[in-house]
Formats: structure tokens, C-alpha cells, sequence
């Protein structure tokens, strides 16, 4: 298949950014859930302060709501104010194509762009930054990021200089069984940095049930069912986290020609669309994407096309994406 082929979505370029398939929904309820999630945190940390002062619940449940709820409050109230909602304010200009990356330099994970006498630096997980290193194109509203292909926007800052011990951003063409090796890494790391979570959380639900004055009581057996639960949720994450990081062949991409509707947004900001498909045997069946990466389903809605890493069979799940770009998530077709 010929590089030509492959179209992912992208910016409207001239026009304002809400014009962008998928985008203003998205930050719509990115921000709410967002929001939501960062006030209920914030009534469980002023809980946790009340039961303090109380002292009948002992110290570890008001200690375990401080430590936990606390960080969670402030990050999702950061990613409300100075993510969806700073850049929901933007969408009325439009987005600013920047290619080539002449001068572009990168030091671990932060990449920095040179742009209009300063230096827009930006923190790109490994597949992302890949994906950048062989297109040479980003698009930019703001102090946010995106490529080709992704839909949602990555927030950077501008500075003065570039990240200290920068090198060269090099130009290195990936081939797709690094890019989907890559994503499988970090997908890895994500779910190690759940396991060591749902550890630390097992940790302070025993110290909830010793700690408690009724150690027979339904708050104390509660502790100690969740103390179990994530345990196994740690061997879990672990073990799957493991499988993840195993080697995997280079893939092969089965290209289908999908008939759907828009992709839809829905409460908890998962982008989801349905259509219609012709399998490779001549079966017409029902598709349907959605999953950890929202820009799946809008390339799909936007471009009509779906790539399937193997061959395609009617009534399973596969995996899918969009060749040469960081974009990977779970497809499932209808019999």
C-alpha cells in the first residue's frame, strides 16, 4: 500500500480549530469529568480532615483519604484548568501547521521546537515522539501540540531556551513494528504504575482494618475485601504488564473500508463509532471502535477507512490503528 493511501485526521488548516471533528466534544467532556472528579476527591480530602479532628475512626481511614484524595484533587483540577478549559478558549483560531522541525532538539522525553523566536517545548511519550521524528509535521494552537492523526492535544510551554543537555531532533523513519512495540512499552508502564498503586492501596486497607477501634465491624471487613481485591489486581497488572513487554512480530495491516456515523463523545470522554464493514471472506458486519485512544474512532469517522493489525474475523476483537502513526486501540466486529 502506497504512503499516499494512508490519510489520518487532521486540523483544519485556516479555519477555526472547533471545526475539527471530534475536538470541542471532547475537551467539552474532558473538562466535566475532569472537573467532577477533581471536587468529589476535594469532599473526600475535607472528609478526611473532619474524621481527623474526630479521632472515632482512628487514623489510618482519615490518613488514606488525605494521601490518596489530595494528589488526585490537584491533578484533575490542574488537567480542568490548565488543560481542556485553557485550550476550549482557543478553538475559535485556528491551528498553525509547523513543518520540517529545522532546529528542533529533544533531551528524554521533552521535545523542543523552535517557533517564532522562542522555544516551545513540549513532553511526548516515546511512540508520539517516533511518530514526529519521522513526519517532521506538528500542528500547534497555543502552548498545545498535535500530530497528524491525534486527537487530543498535548500542552507544552514556552520559553526562552531549550531543555538543558538537548540533542539534535534527528530525522529516523519508524517502521510499524517498532511503533506498535513502542506503544505496547508504554501501554506496560502504565499498567505497572497501576499494579505499584493498587499495591500501596492493599498496604493502607490493612492498616484501615487493624487500625480501626471495630476491628468487626462492616468498615473493617470492607478494608480487608478491598485489601484482597487489590492484591489480585496488583498479580494482575503485573503479569499483564509483563505479556505486554513481549516481543512481537511485525504487523500486518488489513485494510477495510468502513461506512459509520460521527464519532460520539460520551460521559466519561471514551470516543466511540459504530458503522459497517465488508470482511476480506465477503461478510458485511457491524464495527465498533472505542478505547484508550479517543483518536481511533475519529480517524475512523473522519477518513472512512480502517486498518486491522491481522486479519479480521466477524464476531471478535481486534486491534487496530492507523499505519505510521501513534494510534492503536480495540476494534470489535458484529457476526
Amino acid at each position: 500500500m502506497e504512503d499516499h493511501r494512508i490519510r489520518g485526521l487532521e486540523p483544519p488548516e485556516g479555519i477555526p480549530a472547533k471545526n475539527m471533528p471530534g475536538l470541542v466534544p471532547l475537551l467539552d467532556r474532558s473538562a466535566t469529568t475532569a472537573g467532577t472528579v477533581a471536587f468529589a476527591a476535594g469532599l473526600l480530602v475535607v472528609l478526611g480532615v473532619v474524621l481527623l479532628v474526630n479521632g472515632r475512626y482512628g487514623i489510618a481511614v482519615p490518613l488514606f483519604l488525605l494521601v490518596f484524595m489530595t494528589p488526585v484533587s490537584g491533578f484533575y483540577g490542574h488537567l480542568t484548568i490548565a488543560g481542556s478549559l485553557a485550550l476550549r478558549k482557543l478553538v475559535d483560531n485556528p491551528f498553525r501547521l509547523v513543518s520540517g522541525l529545522d532546529g528542533a532538539v529533544v533531551a528524554g522525553s521533552r521535545v523542543s521546537v523552535p517557533l517564532d523566536g522562542r522555544w516551545l517545548v513540549v513532553r511526548l511519550p516515546a511512540p508520539v515522539r517516533a511518530q514526529l521524528a519521522a513526519q517532521r509535521r506538528l500542528w500547534v494552537l497555543g502552548p498545545s501540540v498535535l500530530l497528524p492523526g491525534v486527537l487530543v492535544p498535548r500542552r507544552g510551554a514556552f520559553r526562552k531556551a531549550p531543555v538543558k543537555g538537548s540533542k539534535p531532533f534527528a530525522v529516523e523513519p519508524v517502521s510499524p513494528g517498532r511503533l506498535l512495540s513502542l506503544q505496547r512499552r508504554l501501554m506496560a508502564s502504565y499498567y505497572l504504575l497501576s499494579a505499584g498503586l493498587a499495591l500501596v492501596v492493599a498496604a493502607f486497607s490493612i492498616w484501615v482494618a487493624i487500625d480501626l477501634p471495630e476491628r468487626d465491624g462492616l468498615l473493617a471487613v470492607n478494608a480487608q475485601v478491598l485489601a484482597v481485591l487489590c492484591v489480585l489486581a496488583t498479580i494482575g497488572l503485573a503479569v499483564t504488564a509483563l505479556v505486554m513487554t513481549r516481543p512481537s512480530p511485525e504487523p500486518q495491516w488489513t485494510e477495510l473500508a468502513v461506512v459509520s456515523g460521527p464519532a460520539s463523545v460520551n460521559f466519561i470522554g471514551m470516543v466511540t463509532v459504530k458503522g459497517r464493514t465488508v470482511l476480506p471472506d465477503g461478510r458485511q458486519v457491524t464495527v465498533t471502535a472505542g478505547g484508550s485512544d479517543p483518536s481511533l474512532a475519529a480517524n475512523i469517522a473522519a477518513t472512512g477507512r480502517l486498518w486491522v493489525l491481522g486479519v479480521p474475523v466477524a464476531g471478535k476483537a481486534a486491534k487496530a490503528g492507523v499505519p505510521g502513526h501513534a494510534v492503536f486501540g480495540p476494534v470489535r466486529f458484529g457476526r
